[in-house]
């Protein structure tokens, strides 16, 4: 605290010296280089604890902060892989149900998406009752927009409605 108040007290020091020697020599022709050295003073004085700065250790005290306050950066990876897998098996549930629903079908989908770093749905289960017609146009959706393989694909179905 003492070396901030020794700093603050240079500066106001010098800023006092320079305002009293441009007014001495207001209206004298040297007046505009007086004001020049005086601006020039008050920076040198106002830089000077930067000049004084030992950034050897510096950088060992930020390195230490840097260590002491780190986190697990894979935790993170990991919830927003989870999120991302959350939310593309409920979009893909939502779109098959959808399809199954513009077929005339009313049906609950369950879907299973891999576990790899880029989520994709893997298996789906399908409840409900299709008929032969809308199971076909439904199997070969799943297959051929989602790419779930056909013997990834369970059917639950109850009663072919007509």
């Amino acid at each position: 605290m003492g070396a901030v108040r020794e700093y603050l007290l240079r500066l106001v020091a010098v800023c006092m010296l320079a305002a009293l020697a441009a007014v001495l020599v207001r209206s004298s022709p040297a007046s505009r280089i007086v004001r020049l050295i005086g601006g020039v003073l008050v920076l040198l004085v106002a830089v000077s604890p930067l000049l004084s700065i030992d950034t050897q250790q510096l950088s060992r005290r930020l390195e230490q902060i840097c260590t002491e306050h780190s986190f697990d950066t894979s935790a993170v990876e990991e919830n927003t892989r989870a999120a991302l897998a959350s939310h593309i098996k409920r979009t893909t549930e939502t779109y098959i149900e959808s399809k199954a629903a513009s077929l005339g079908a009313a049906i609950q989908a369950r879907v299973i998406v891999s576990d790899d770093e880029q989520p994709v749905p893997e298996r789906v289960t399908v409840i409900g009752t299709l008929t032969a017609e809308q199971t076909l146009a439904l199997r070969q959706y799943l297959t051929e927009s989602l790419g779930i393989a056909p013997e990834k694909q369970e059917w639950k179905l109850y009663g072919i409605s007509e």
